[in-house]
């Protein structure tokens, strides 16, 4: 990753960490998936990566570097000044499930955030959210990782379920 701006401030609240949790399990819940808990260490780690995605434009940064046994939703979003609810990174995230077919379970890059959101063997999440003013937006980036991760090939049908 090429760091090209410092990293935004960290903007994670309790508040936020819920409400963001909430929405992730109310879809999980409609795809027969356990809740997830939340990991204060994965948080933290959340915080972290929200952070090093930020010194990046938008999406720019990518999931490089994320450690082994970890799996990650990020999210970007621009604004006109103030931190955007986690609720608006799971509704772009589970909006994905369009382009997920069920018929034919397996990993597409366009379901990605979607088959990890629903993923029905990650049961433990950390969530991190930076914000702040960038060269053209107010900008947040908001970050989920999960344990285990999901997304593994040949575990899309046991994992990944119809509402």
């Amino acid at each position: 990753m090429t760091t090209t701006r410092p990293a935004l401030p960290d903007s994670t609240t309790k508040e936020f960490q819920d409400e963001a949790l909430a929405a992730a399990n109310a879809d999980r819940a409609r795809h027969h998936a356990p809740p997830l808990v939340m990991d204060s260490d994965l948080s933290k780690y959340a915080m972290e990566r929200a952070a090093s995605r930020s010194q990046s434009e938008m999406l720019n940064a990518g999931h490089a570097d994320l450690r082994d046994g970890t799996g990650e939703n990020i999210y970007w979003g621009g604004s006109s000044g103030s931190p955007l609810p986690g609720a608006d990174a799971v509704k772009s995230w589970y909006s994905e499930i369009s382009d997920y077919d069920f018929s034919d379970p397996k990993f597409t890059p366009d379901a990605g955030h979607f088959t990890q959101l629903v993923w029905k063997g990650s049961t433990k999440v950390g969530i991190g959210r930076v914000s702040g003013q960038g060269p053209k937006y107010y900008e947040t980036y908001i970050v989920f990782v999960f344990e285990a991760p999901g997304n593994m090939e040949g575990a899309f049908a046991d994992n990944v379920l119809r509402t």
